[in-house]
């Protein structure tokens, strides 16, 4: 299905910021290398859902499922470090941005028929928008952000 690997990509597009806990502020390299290393591991992660589309709305609902842990597991991720002071703002509104596409998984479990209705929505939601110009605002301050970048 056509909507799955567009949600696949959006999720890979903005959601390639996965960290690790803690309570010391990250230094720019630090955090620079957790958007690096997260990013290519998300994006493998989710390049191997992408690559075969669901053939039935169980197989859809399945990786809708692991689509959603992963969204889960970066924003709660992104939310527990402390990024640079200049990227917290940007980095509050990636999490937000996350947390849409994981409430957009949610919409897609519930109505399976409607999945392609509601990623052209997800694309179009504001938290996305926010997300997107947080990246590229992370660029404009010299952030090497590696695979971020909504579409």
């Amino acid at each position: 299905m056509h909507s799955m690997k567009r949600l696949a990509l959006l999720i890979v597009a903005s959601g390639v910021l996965a960290g690790c806990g803690g309570t010391s502020r990250l230094s720019k390299t630090a955090y620079e290398q957790k958007l690096q290393t997260d990013g290519k591991a998300v994006q493998s992660q989710l390049a191997a859902l992408s690559k075969s589309p669901p053939k039935t709305l169980a197989q859809l609902a399945t990786r809708v499922d692991t689509i959603e842990t992963v969204v889960k597991k970066m924003a709660d991720d992104l939310s527990s470090i402390k990024p640079p002071s200049d990227a917290e703002a940007d980095n509050t509104a990636i999490v937000a941005g996350l947390k849409r596409i994981e409430s957009g998984a949610e919409e897609v479990k519930a109505n399976p028929t409607a999945a392609q209705a509601i990623v052209a929505k997800i694309e179009k939601a504001p938290e996305l928008e926010a997300a997107n110009k947080a990246v590229a605002d992370l660029k404009s301050k010299g952030y090497q952000v590696g695979v971020i970048g909504l579409p």
